[in-house]
């Protein structure tokens, strides 16, 4: 019987062990310093949490996040689909009243979420403004549904929904005028790819991440 001649696995020296244990102590001081600490301890000493939205995310004394409490309070504004509903103009007409004769635009964007890494995507719309969109994930994340308005910035922001999931697909009606938007986060070893298709009213887009805070161009109307 003839013998398969199995190669060696060569085991990573002592300088790659070392390199992959730095790079992992990087990544996770990056994470808490410009996340964990904004929003769970209110501690933003880069001033990226300011930015984003994430400063005061922190538990109040009774353990609850000031802002979700604030969009619980609202009514009208977020009204939750079926997976299998398509973000097109007729499912929002049948969802929620839109205007005859208003201008609507489709957008479809999509981003690899590294290890640990997180980022926002926001639409810039009119306080009234309607929008259906359908997001998913190729494995789950923690995402954050919220919305910052013109008047008032950060420290009004309002959350939707605050959870862990692989997809979402609503109807949102924008509360007041603002950026409205998602924050994602791959809480995994592994890249996670996230899609989002959406068709509303909206006239930009900013993205925010760990280098701040950038206009995204948007297909044409």
């Amino acid at each position: 019987m003839t013998e398969v001649y199995v190669p060696p696995v060569a085991l990573p020296t002592r300088r790659q062990v070392a390199i992959g244990a730095l790079v992992a102590a990087i990544v996770g001081t990056v994470t808490a310093v410009f996340f964990v600490l904004p929003a769970e301890f209110n501690i933003d000493p880069t001033g990226f949490g300011e930015k984003t939205g994430l400063t005061g995310l922190a538990q109040d004394a009774a353990g609850m996040n000031v802002y979700l409490q604030r969009g619980m309070k609202r009514k009208g504004v977020l009204y939750p689909l079926a997976a299998s509903a398509r973000p097109d103009e007729a499912t929002l007409r049948a969802t929620v009243p839109v205007p005859v004769g208003t201008m609507l635009r489709s957008d479809h964007w999509e981003y690899e979420l590294q290890p640990y890494e997180s980022i926002e995507m926001k639409y810039r719309m009119a306080q009234g403004a309607p929008l259906i969109f359908a997001w998913k994930a190729t494995a789950p994340v923690h995402y954050d549904e919220h919305s910052v308005p013109d008047q008032g910035g950060n420290e009004a922001t309002e959350s939707f929904v605050i959870t862990d999931g692989a997809a979402q697909t609503a109807v949102y009606v924008a509360p007041f005028t603002g950026i409205h938007g998602w924050f994602w986060q791959n809480q995994s070893l592994a890249p996670v790819k996230v899609s989002i298709d959406a068709l509303g009213v909206f006239t930009g887009a900013v993205i925010f991440n760990q280098g701040g805070e950038f206009p995204r161009t948007l297909p044409a109307p």
